[in-house]
C-alpha cells in the first residue's frame, strides 16, 4: 500500500475552521455513533462543498487524532508539496515598499500546544507571516498544532526555513526591524516606537532564543513584570508583544 502523505485537523472547531477554509479537505471522517448539533453542522457543511463523509469506528478515530481530544470528527487534507509552496524569499519580494506590517518568528518551539496558540495569536494580531525553523520545533502540521492554531494555519502565511539566521537576515535586507524577546534585556516592550516594519522573534520554552538568533537581532526587549513570576509562557508573551505592535501600526478595527 503506498505511504498515506495525508494530514489531519481534528475536533469540531479545527475541523469548521479547515472546511470554510481555502484548504483542500479530502474527506470529513465522523465518529460512528457520534450524534451532536455540531456534528451535523460539519456533515452539512462538507456535502455543501462536496467533501466526502465516512464514518470510522471509535477506535480508528483514536489512531487518526493520537492525543488530540477529536470530538468525533477529523478532516483529512491534502499534503502539503513543497513544489507548490512559496518560498520566502519570493514571498518577500511581493511586499510593497510601503507596506506596514508585521511577522513573528518562532525560534524552536518544541510544544505543539504552544505552537498552535502561537499560531493563533499571529493570526488573531494580522501578522503578514510565520517563519519557523524546520528542525527541533513541533511539526506543524500535527493534529494537536491544528488543533490548537483554530484554523490559523489555512490563513497564515507559514514559512519552514532550514536556516533561521539566514531568514533573519533576508528580513532586514527587505526593511524590517528584528526585535528579540528576552527576560534580561534592559529595555521594556513598552518603550519601543516600532517601524513600520517589525518582526518580531520569540525563544523557546526553556531556552529562550539561542545565541546566533540574538545576534542577528537588532535589538533585546523585555517584557516588564512587577510580579514575582520569574517568566511568562511563550504563547502570552507572544500575544502581549504582537498586540503592543499592532496598537503602534494601527488596527484595522
Amino acid at each position: 500500500m503506498a505511504e498515506d502523505h495525508s494530514r489531519y485537523s481534528a475536533g469540531i472547531h479545527a475541523v469548521r475552521h479547515v472546511l470554510q477554509s481555502e484548504q483542500h479537505v479530502i474527506e470529513l471522517l465522523i465518529e460512528k455513533g457520534k450524534s451532536h448539533p455540531r456534528i451535523n453542522e460539519l456533515v452539512h457543511l462538507a456535502k455543501q462543498q462536496n467533501v466526502p463523509v465516512r464514518f470510522l469506528p471509535t477506535e480508528a478515530m483514536a489512531r487518526l487524532a493520537g492525543k488530540v481530544n477529536h470530538q468525533g470528527a477529523i478532516a483529512r487534507l491534502a499534503p502539503v508539496h513543497k513544489k507548490q509552496a512559496v518560498s520566502l524569499a519570493s514571498w518577500l519580494k511581493t511586499l510593497d515598499d510601503a507596506m506596514v506590517c508585521h511577522v513573528l518568528l518562532l525560534d524552536q518551539i518544541s510544544d505543539p500546544h504552544n505552537l498552535g496558540a502561537c499560531l493563533r495569536t499571529a493570526e488573531a494580531a494580522g501578522c503578514a507571516a510565520v517563519i519557523v525553523p524546520r528542525d527541533r520545533s513541533a511539526d506543524l502540521h500535527s493534529p494537536v498544532v491544528s488543533k490548537t492554531a483554530c484554523g490559523a494555519l489555512a490563513r497564515l502565511n507559514v514559512f519552514q526555513v532550514s536556516n533561521l539566521g539566514r531568514a533573519m537576515q533576508s528580513l532586514q535586507e527587505h526593511g524590517f526591524w528584528l526585535y528579540g524577546m528576552a527576560g534580561e534585556a534592559e529595555t521594556s516592550l513598552f518603550e519601543i516606537d516600532f517601524p513600520a516594519r517589525t518582526a518580531l522573534v520569540m525563544g523557546s520554552e526553556g531556552n529562550g532564543l539561542r545565541r546566533m538568533v540574538r545576534e542577528h537581532c537588532d535589538q533585546l526587549l523585555r517584557i516588564p513584570m512587577p510580579g514575582t513570576v520569574e517568566s511568562l509562557n511563550v504563547s502570552v508573551a507572544t500575544g502581549i508583544s504582537l498586540f503592543e505592535i499592532l496598537r503602534q501600526q494601527g488596527s484595522s478595527e
